[in-house]
């Protein structure tokens, strides 16, 4: 019987009421002590460490308010970029468009002077050529004068002299 009195003690899963006032006995007084020196400290470190991470979201939410505020001002700055490369573009062109305007009406004005010139020189050697004409008629004239007061003509002569005096005339209009 002895054996089995022995195993029965030894059986945690019996319950015992003495063990467990002095479990209990021992857990209060380890659970004050632990308050009034550790546990001060371990709630202390606690807090410290909850203000630190709170202090961590904080600076993360700032940082994210702040980058999201980069972001915005980026993508403004990026729309103002392109809204100048667009107003550039838009200006190169209408230049173009002047520079263009201008190269053509530079071109017809250079034509219409080039034209009015060859205008003028043709004019010119017109009257140079019809001044000559005249020259040559004169001298012709004086010819003529000059080959009818040499001889005496009678009426056929003076026929054929008055038609060959008409026909140099008449070629040398033509040249």
């Amino acid at each position: 019987m002895l054996t089995t009195t022995i195993l029965a003690e030894d059986n945690i899963l019996t319950p015992n009421l003495s063990q467990a006032i002095w479990v209990l006995a021992l857990f209060l007084i380890l659970a004050v002590t632990l308050y009034r020196t550790a546990w001060k400290n371990v709630l202390a470190g606690l807090k410290a460490r909850e203000a630190s991470i709170r202090k961590e979201i904080s600076d993360a939410e700032e940082t994210r308010r702040k980058a999201e505020e980069t972001l915005r001002q980026y993508n403004a700055q990026l729309a103002g970029a392109q809204q100048q490369v667009r107003d550039l573009l838009t200006q190169a062109g209408a230049d173009a468009e002047k520079i263009a305007t201008n190269v053509r009406m530079r071109a017809q004005q250079e034509a219409e002077e080039a034209k009015e010139r060859a205008t003028k020189e043709i004019e010119a050697a017109k009257r140079a050529a019809l001044t000559e004409i005249y020259e040559q008629t004169a001298i012709l004239a004086t010819a003529v004068a000059a080959k009818i007061i040499r001889r005496n003509l009678n009426p056929d002569d003076q026929r054929e002299l008055v038609s060959q005096s008409l026909e140099e005339l008449r070629t040398m209009q033509r040249i």
